[in-house]
Order: structure tokens, then sequence, then C-alpha cells
């Protein structure tokens, strides 16, 4: 008899209705606006309000898939993602993305070549660059796994009032705080489209 797969909530982010068309049905949407007070909204607020409903609906969900929507995807991109995290739920698992200047405002970045652009991954060691790391502390959101002991941590630390652009490093900050392991999934190839 086999186990049952672990349960994960998988939520997209759709930052002021801009998120691109997607059939997946697999993610809830979870969606940001601007508000007064807050023009790039509240993506901590809404990640921690998420967590906690998500989390207290389903008993011993292990995590969340979180994935940007400006971020394409296939099936086989989130399965790959869904079965790395059933197979090492405490870790944080994060897709291999390339990051255009358009979101990230860098105009160089470490290990570009001469007359490139300055892309980088969205997962790197002390700066971002376009080595591609294999052993990663840092990490965007684009499409990535956060295990529940570093949500939790998270919401403890402050979550709710953590803003853009600052939420995804706060997070990553908190993994490298409880020693939370950061792994690609080499399987998943997902497009950052904000270029």
């Amino acid at each position: 008899m086999t186990s049952p797969a672990p349960s994960i909530a998988c939520v997209r982010i759709d930052w002021d209705r801009t998120a691109i068309p997607m059939p997946q049905r697999t993610f809830y949407t979870l969606r940001i606006d601007p508000e007064p007070g807050f023009p790039f909204g509240r993506k901590g607020y809404s990640l921690a309000g998420a967590w906690a409903q998500l989390s207290a609906e389903v008993p011993g969900m292990i995590g969340m898939c979180v994935l940007d929507g400006d971020v394409a995807i296939d099936p086989e991109d989130i399965e790959a993602m869904l079965r790395a995290a059933a197979n090492s739920p405490h870790s944080v698992w994060t897709a291999p993305v390339r990051l255009w200047p358009v979101s990230t405002k860098r105009e160089k970045v470490a290990g570009q070549r001469p007359g490139s652009m300055a892309w980088h991954w969205g997962h790197w060691r002390a700066e971002p660059s376009q080595v591609d790391e294999d052993d990663p502390v840092w990490f965007s959101l684009c499409l990535t796994y956060l295990p529940r002991p570093l949500l939790e941590q998270c919401v403890r630390a402050g979550m709710r009032n953590w803003t853009y652009p600052g939420v995804d490093k706060r997070i990553a900050a908190q993994a490298q705080k409880l020693r939370i392991p950061v792994k690609i999934v080499r399987a998943a190839r997902p497009v950052h489209l904000n270029y």
C-alpha cells in the first residue's frame, strides 16, 4: 500500500491583474493589488493570509508552492516541483529561472558576458549572478516551494508587514536563519516573461 501524496498549497501571485493567462488549475489565485498606503500591494500580508487559510483547511499540509504571475510554466514544471517537494519536504525548492533587468533594475551582474543583457538567475549564493549555482542561499519566488517550518517562521517574524520589493529576500533570510537548504529543481524550466 502506498501512502497518499503530501498536501501542498499552490498559490499563483496575480499582481494588479497582470498575470499571464494559464489553463493550469492546480493553483489558487492570490490577487495583490495597489491600495492606499501600499502602492505595490501587500505581498507578505497576502502570502501569510493564504498560508493561514489553506493550512487550516488541510491538516498536515507540508508547505506551499508559489508561482509569480509573470512566470510561464508547463505541466511538467509543476509536476517536477511537487515531486521534489514531496521527496524532501523540509527543503526550499526553486526552479532555475532567468530574471530580466526590467524586473531587477540591475544594469550589471556578476558573471555577465560583455555585450549581454544583465539578466541573472533567480537563485544565487552571495550576489545575483549569471552563474547557475547548485547550492544557493538566496532565491526569488518565481516558482518555489516553501516548507511549513519556514512559512511558520516567516509568519512569526512579521511576514504580514512585509511589502514589495523585500518579501522574497526576507523569506530567503528566514530560510538561512533556520538553516533550511535551498535546492534546485533541474527538471523544471519556467520562463520569466517580464523582460
